[in-house]
């Protein structure tokens, strides 16, 4: 570094930032030579971690007509109509559903009727819709005691 005194700046000026460059150069050389510090010692028990269940992109779709009526009241009818329809359907047997939107419809509150099918789905197959998450939707355009059941199911390992 050349240093030019100049006519108008005081030597103590010169003095005070040539201290302060060679401050911030020793900073900088001892930070450079310090050694990084320890990375931790790896855990000697393995922690456990949660597997994640995918679900499928693709639904199965499951219509049918059931009495309102005999739903609302988890009737036998109405589960036999539902474990009908949901055995004979392929690609169902043996898995498990992450997911079921079940459209209802009903001319005074087509959700309440889907609400009281979802909670008949347990007892239709306990394997398939054990956990499985439900949304209760109303059907427009159909008749009373039409419902359709969309399916997501989870990738067979």
């Amino acid at each position: 570094m050349v240093v030019v005194l100049s006519p108008r700046l005081p030597a103590a000026a010169i003095a005070g930032w040539l201290f302060a460059d060679l401050l911030l150069a020793f900073s900088i050389v001892m930070l450079g030579t310090q050694d990084p510090p320890p990375l931790p010692e790896p855990t000697q028990t393995p922690t456990p971690t949660a597997t994640r269940q995918a679900l499928e992109r693709r639904w199965i779709t499951v219509e049918l007509s059931v009495d309102p009526n005999a739903a609302r009241k988890s009737e036998r009818a109405a589960i036999d109509a539902l474990r009908r329809v949901i055995r004979s359907k392929p690609g169902l047997k043996g898995r498990k559903a992450g997911i079921v939107l079940t459209f209802g419809a009903q001319h005074s509150g087509g959700e309440s009727f889907a609400r009281s099918v979802n909670k008949l789905l347990p007892q239709v197959d306990p394997r398939l819709f054990r956990d499985a998450a439900t949304r209760d939707f109303q059907l427009i355009g159909a008749t009373g005691g039409a419902l359709t059941l969309q399916i997501y199911l989870f990738y067979n390992r």
